[in-house]
């Protein structure tokens, strides 16, 4: 019997999708980036870790294009381990009302165990701040600010234009506070800085660098933005 004459088998109706994954909705190249990004939470133990990983996938942004809210929908049209965790680690990471709906949406997920930095990634806590003013020579100050996580300690170090454009220009978190201490005070003396005052410096200076006027400003300042943003907000409540 030839194909031709081969009697047709009938084809199965096409069945629209049904579930949380029929929900999941379309992702620019930014927001599919943080997605990206949590597929190595749930394997992650230390909550700095996390953070640096959701931090780093975002970048700069044009304003007004924070991806948050469409990283949420997705997350929930398709819960998981990862989704659980990303939601979670941007719980902890934004700002409200973001971090609220975040934190709500994870609530609901139910049958997925909780990343094991789950609680640990709420315990931040921010310790002492020191400046090495540099204005009048190089035209630059450098921050370090300590933070921790139980006992484990940790540093951010920001090196701020103060001449120009009053961002900042270069940033790094480091766990090895001792060495990044010693490293600033060969080049200039450390003074202690109310960190209050360090918090308030550093707002303005990524307020700079939100602008985008300068041009001037290292990677890895974008790398760290959120989770020092997080840090300022900690701090000046």
């Amino acid at each position: 019997m030839s194909r031709q004459t081969q009697p047709r088998t009938p084809r199965r109706p096409i069945v629209p999708a049904t579930g949380p994954r029929a929900r999941a909705v379309a992702l620019d190249p930014a927001q599919q980036a943080v997605i990206d990004a949590a597929r190595q939470l749930p394997q992650l133990a230390d909550p700095l870790d996390v953070e640096v990983a959701i931090s780093a996938s975002v970048g700069p942004l044009p304003a007004g294009r924070e991806p948050w809210d469409v990283v949420i929908e997705h997350a929930v049209a398709v819960p998981s381990r990862r989704s659980l965790a990303l939601l979670r680690a941007l719980a902890a990471l934004l700002p409200e009302p973001v971090a609220g709906l975040a934190r709500d949406e994870a609530d609901r997920i139910t049958g997925v165990p909780e990343p094991v930095w789950g609680q640990r990634i709420t315990r931040l806590t921010a310790g002492e701040c020191w400046i090495a003013d540099q204005a009048a020579g190089a035209g630059h100050r450098t921050l370090l600010c300590t933070y921790a996580y139980d006992h484990e300690e940790h540093a951010g170090v920001f090196l701020v234009d103060a001449v120009r454009s009053g961002a900042v220009r270069n940033a790094f978190v480091t766990r090895d506070v001792a060495s990044a201490t010693e490293m600033l005070a060969t080049e200039v003396p450390l003074s202690p800085l109310d960190p209050v005052d360090a918090h308030t410096l550093l707002a303005a200076a990524y307020d700079r660098v939100d602008t985008g006027a300068d041009r001037g400003i290292d990677p890895d300042v974008h790398v760290v933005r959120l989770l020092t943003r997080r840090r300022i907000a900690h701090v000046l409540g």
